[in-house]
């Protein structure tokens, strides 16, 4: 099975060199590195105002660093490499991989002697779930991770003459919307667009199926892939079809998120499937546009055969600490940290003083700097349950917020990212018409099976 960036024992050797300076380091006892993604500045002069006012919150001295691009990559090599870091910010496969290498810290003694990430009324018990390893923890929260969903252009919708409120939620229902939509949509405008190179996101339309995305563990150990099974053939070749009538954008074929998101928020696409919070962000990015020429509004996709939804949420977003780290107290305070009000203000409405300023009641008021980094520095849901946001939801959020019920949370594990990677290229096949559904369904298990996804 191929690995991400390097070797079990390598590794294992840089961190038992990179141990012997741990000991030196850890008499500072005020310093904390933490090697991070998606949560700090917006820049490097950004990133130091954040750090500080992350530093000044828990009584350390913190050092961020974020790395420009290929930031899986960037961990995996850095680590590979003995560096020391405190805290890493991870996806749950990347943690559960590392986690397998001996290359975190068990951090069970820790949360349980927590108040703050002890306390189920801030984080619920069954979250723990997500990072758990034979019962040991071996993670904290950036954020909460929330659900993705179907967003619609209801602007365009409207012109197509189309009640958003009474779209059929049906594959067919939705192929009528996509037809429509185009027609009023003009050149270079699709009904779909999506990330089918990463299987990212694809769970509204298998909901059709009653087909869950990613790995289901079985009571028995046996692990499947819902979208590998024949039961997905009919979605699958639904997307063909509509990439062979241009209905979807075929960019989705090649294409991140970013750009789906660009084409959706500059009135390309109809619809897209993304996280809630993006409800709210496409409409605040539509500035003087919204709602007139573009509203993004939130669906719940298609009906189950059993006439529910079937809605995905995210892998956790998380902090680990390596086996090598420094201060573990320190990185533990800035995970409590997180967890409070203030924390989660800093991780969404940004620095005080610099992203907004608080009037003679304690109003909040965002600067211009603010304004444009829409209430996001890493968590627009920060992880405690008790936050209160104080400004409120951006347009249409609380209605996507709405349809979390209807979701639940993937099974992740170290084989999440070769799951993907072998639908999304079996997937990309069947929709760009080289194979049909039958076909790529069936290279699609023989793989998994022999890569060991499939048990």
């Amino acid at each position: 099975m191929k690995k991400p960036g390097f070797k079990l024992l390598p590794l294992l050797l840089a961190l038992v060199m990179a141990l012997s300076l741990t000991g030196a380091l850890a008499q500072t006892g005020g310093e904390l590195k933490i090697l991070t993604n998606v949560t700090g500045g917006k820049d490097d002069a950004e990133m130091v105002l954040f750090q500080e006012a992350l530093g000044q919150a828990v009584g350390l001295t913190v050092t961020m660093e974020k790395p420009a691009a290929n930031y899986g990559d960037v961990v995996m090599q850095k680590l590979g490499a003995g560096e020391v870091y405190d805290l890493i910010y991870l996806n749950a496969p990347q943690m559960f991989y590392l986690q397998e290498q001996g290359a975190l810290t068990d951090l069970t003694d820790y949360v349980t002697a927590s108040p703050i990430l002890s306390d189920t009324a801030v984080i619920p018990a069954d979250e723990w779930d997500q990072v758990k390893v034979d019962g040991r923890i071996y993670a904290g929260f950036n954020k909460t991770e929330v659900h993705r969903l179907v967003n619609i252009n209801k602007a365009v919708a409207k012109a197509a003459g189309i009640d958003v409120d009474a779209i059929e939620p049906t594959l067919e229902g939705y192929y009528e919307v996509f037809k429509k939509m185009k027609e009023v949509g003009g050149e270079g405008f699709y009904g779909l667009n999506a990330v089918i190179k990463d299987a990212w996101d694809l769970q509204p339309w298998f909901a059709s199926a009653g087909l869950k995305a990613g790995q289901v563990v079985a009571e028995d150990g046996s692990v499947s892939v819902p979208y590998a099974s024949e039961e997905a053939i009919p979605v699958w070749e639904w997307l063909a079809k509509l990439y062979a009538e241009g209905l979807l954008d075929p960019d989705s074929l090649t294409g991140s998120s970013g750009d789906m998101r660009g084409k959706f928020n500059t009135g390309k696409t109809a619809v897209v499937v993304d996280w809630a919070a993006w409800t709210g962000l496409y409409n605040l990015n539509a500035g003087e546009a919204f709602p007139e020429q573009f509203e993004a509004y939130p669906l719940p996709g298609t009906q189950t055969p059993d006439g529910g939804y079937m809605l995905a949420r995210g892998d956790a977003s998380i902090w680990v600490v390596p086996a090598n780290a420094a201060n573990v107290e320190g990185a533990v305070k800035v995970l409590e940290f997180f967890a409070t009000q203030e924390g989660g203000e800093l991780l969404s409405l940004g620095i005080e003083g610099h992203d907004y300023n608080r009037d003679a009641e304690g109003k909040v008021i965002f600067t211009e700097v603010g304004l444009s980094h829409n209430k996001d520095h890493g968590a627009p849901f920060p992880v405690s349950r008790q936050y209160v946001d104080p400004i409120g939801f951006p347009p249409n959020v609380e209605l996507a917020m709405s349809y979390l019920p209807h979701a639940s949370i993937q099974h992740s594990d170290a084989l999440t990212d070769m799951y993907r990677q072998i639908v999304a290229k079996y997937g990309t096949q069947i929709v760009n018409g080289t194979m049909s559904g039958a076909e790529g369904v069936a290279a699609m298990q023989e793989e998994l099976k022999a890569e060991g996804v499939i048990k």
